[in-house]
């Protein structure tokens, strides 16, 4: 091997990024910048307090799509819980090797579709922000039929080990299809493999960096053919959720 070549690796290591607005952009983003943007979604103990937020169960991950502080997560992953009882996690930008925890509120489920939003409100009666946190954009059109074959990355917290529950997740793979039609409607087929946890995390588009889906889990396909499927999701979609939500409140 060309020894400039290998002295060019040992001094400017290959890292994971995406372009942040389209295919042509020379704007990265790099992992480390949008793993902020990616909640842990867990069932409060009762025995915690409001200084004091203890986790009873982890339940899946949620993805920021707001400077509101609201979330996207797949409605399964808050099924059969107490609602009055669901927690947020994210690390924070300025140190990632810290986390906050918070009580967030479901502000809405899809009747059909396997999606949820949650929200933080206030802190010490001051409206939450998201400030630093990633916030992810959402896919703008309603061509998904276009997007097989596009490489895509999901990010979230799979069950690996107790002592790494902070640690998000990164795992690529392939758009399959976009039109096998099951459950409530068309679902994108993802050629990579999940594991539990990664339910309600956002299938990025690696070269815009959008989010066009919402992990859903194995499916109608058991993990060992190697897929996940996803529930598709555009900026139509994320709009009408958002006036529903708001005539419900």
């Amino acid at each position: 091997m060309n020894r400039f070549f290998l002295i060019f690796l040992l001094l400017f290591p290959i890292r994971i990024c995406f372009a942040s607005n389209d295919e042509d952009s020379n704007h990265k983003i790099l992992f480390k910048d949008i793993r902020s943007g990616i909640a842990h979604i867990g069932l409060i103990s009762q025995e915690s307090t409001s200084e004091n937020i203890t986790i009873e169960k982890w339940l899946g991950t949620g993805f920021l799509v707001d400077s509101k502080c609201t979330f996207i997560t797949a409605k399964h992953v808050l099924k059969s819980i107490d609602k009055e009882r669901i927690a947020i996690r994210f690390q924070l930008p300025s140190d990632l090797s810290k986390v906050r925890t918070l009580k967030a509120t479901l502000l809405y489920q899809d009747d059909k579709k396997d999606l949820a939003v949650l929200k933080l409100y206030e802190i010490e009666n001051r409206p939450y922000n998201s400030g630093n946190l990633h916030k992810f954009p959402v896919y703008e059109s309603n061509d998904f039929s276009s997007l097989v074959g596009e490489e895509v990355l999901i990010v979230g917290y799979p069950m690996l080990a107790k002592d790494n529950v902070d640690i998000p997740i990164i795992r690529s793979g392939l758009i399959s299809s976009s039109e096998i039609t099951w459950a409530s409607g068309p679902m994108l087929l993802l050629d990579l493999l999940g594991v539990p946890g990664f339910s309600g995390s956002p299938v990025i588009l690696a070269k815009k960096g959008q989010v066009v889906g919402v992990v859903f889990g194995p499916g109608p396909t058991r993990r060992a053919f190697g897929f996940e499927w996803a529930t598709p999701i555009n900026k139509d979609f994320y709009e009408e959720v958002f006036s529903k939500s708001t005539n419900e409140k």
